[in-house]
């Protein structure tokens, strides 16, 4: 089933739009959504440090944060200092546990602004589990048991902060097909 034929583009708008508004009200800074997503065979934790959380309930998935080590420091430490902190309390290396803690903060509050937005705009809910965060050396692949995995629909999201630093959304979703019945 291509993206094309069921609303998961459009779930992908709304997970983006909610990562997006997240790490911007966290860090007082803008951040930049490409305006393409990558079609891709399966999702991937990747780059210096991920960040996963399965969903499930009216309709499943994976989302996947993946930041570059510069990304992790900058959205980390513009996101403390952003809460008051001094310059010497922020994290100066991506592999310190506050940074893996903040990024799983921060996933956690990805996910329930992405799943309450879908809620609302389409009335179907789901339930998501604490975000594990993984200091990464080599890619790690996921996926999840469906009925039709071959059909699981996997896209990639690239986000841009202010420094130009680049991370990375990852989702894998049973396909939608939206169904428009007046009540």
């Amino acid at each position: 089933m291509e993206p094309e034929t069921t609303s998961t583009l459009e779930f992908v708008k709304l997970f983006s739009a909610g990562v997006k508004d997240i790490i911007e009200r966290s860090t007082g800074k803008k951040v930049h959504v490409s305006r393409t997503a990558m079609k891709v065979s399966g999702v991937q934790v990747a780059g210096r440090i991920g960040a996963f959380v399965a969903f499930n309930g009216d309709y499943n998935g994976i989302m996947i944060l993946n930041f570059e080590g510069d990304a992790a420091l900058e959205i980390v430490g513009d996101s403390l200092l952003n809460m008051g902190l001094s310059d010497e309390d922020v994290p100066k290396h991506v592999g310190s546990d506050e940074v893996r803690q903040n990024i799983g903060e921060l996933t956690n509050q990805c996910v329930g602004k992405c799943r309450s937005m879908v809620e609302e705009k389409y009335d179907l809910s789901s339930f998501a589990n604490i975000p594990a965060v993984v200091p990464i050396t080599v890619s790690i692949s996921l996926t999840m048991v469906s009925k039709e995995p071959a059909n699981l629909e996997c896209v990639r999201v690239c986000f841009t902060t202010e420094k130009r630093n680049k991370f990375y959304m990852e989702l894998a979703l049973e396909p939608f097909i939206e169904m428009n019945i007046e009540s």
